[in-house]
This record gives structure tokens, C-alpha cells and sequence, in this order.
């Protein structure tokens, strides 16, 4: 998790994300994540990049290799391609039950105190998550 101000755009944050993780499969992103950085990011971690190709991608890609792998797995196989794109959704899902049980507004004014809040919000939540898992015996 990278907390960062409103002005932060999305595709400068994915390295940072990156880094503690390892033996990852695939990354889903929007287009706020996609670059041609965020793409070799990724395959330099052993994993796929589907990060959504804007609607006026060119058909040619030009870029880095791991770039033009991605675009044209996108062009062969729209349908399959989008399956393992779409599971950002549990991402998303995510984001939208933190803001509907615990609140979509921080209540701190200091910004280091907005940034512990927050981080308190993802906690709380998946702690609930986990205690319903157990409860339900998945």
C-alpha cells in the first residue's frame, strides 16, 4: 500500500508497489498504470503485465519488447486477455467495501495523521475479512 497525495498520478507508484513482492503470476491496472516503464517493471518481476491498453493505442506498438508483447497479447486474444485484466476487480471491490463499512472521508487534518487513517481503514478491514473467513470456515 503507497499512500501518496491527490496530485500523485497512479503509473508513477506501481515500482515502489513492486518491490516486496515476489513470485507473482500477473499485474491488472488500469490506464492510470500504463507506460512502457510499468510494463518491463513487471516482467522483470517473472510476471505478465495486463495493464488496459487506451482505446487509441496504436496497432503497431513501438516501445520496449515486454511493451509490445503485452499490446499484442491484447490484439490476438481481446476476450482472454481481458479475463485476467478483470481481476483488478477484486482490487476495486475492495476499495468500495472499505469506503461503504468504515467511511469514504478521513477525518484527520494533519496529512501524516490522514496517511496512519487510512492505513487503519485497510487494516481494520482486512482483519474483518479474515475473522469471516474463519467464522464461515472457508
Amino acid at each position: 500500500m503507497e499512500v501518496t497525495t491527490g496530485t500523485v498520478g497512479d503509473t508513477t507508484q506501481l515500482g515502489t508497489l513492486l518491490e516486496n513482492l515476489d513470485d507473482i503470476e500477473s499485474v491488472s491496472g488500469d490506464t492510470g498504470y500504463l507506460s512502457h516503464r510499468n510494463c518491463e517493471l513487471i516482467e522483470a518481476k517473472g510476471a505478465t503485465p495486463y495493464l488496459k491498453p487506451r482505446r487509441h493505442s496504436p496497432e503497431k506498438p513501438i516501445g520496449p519488447p515486454a511493451w509490445k508483447r503485452m499490446i499484442h497479447s491484447y490484439r490476438r486474444d481481446k476476450r482472454r486477455w481481458m479475463k485476467h485484466y478483470h481481476t483488478r476487480s477484486m482490487a476495486e471491490t475492495a476499495f468500495s467495501a472499505i469506503k461503504r463499512t468504515l467511511g469514504h472521508r478521513l477525518t484527520s487534518n494533519r496529512r501524516d495523521h490522514q496517511k496512519l487513517e487510512l492505513m487503519t481503514k485497510v487494516i481494520v478491514y482486512n482483519i474483518t475479512v479474515l475473522i469471516k473467513s474463519t467464522q464461515k470456515g472457508v
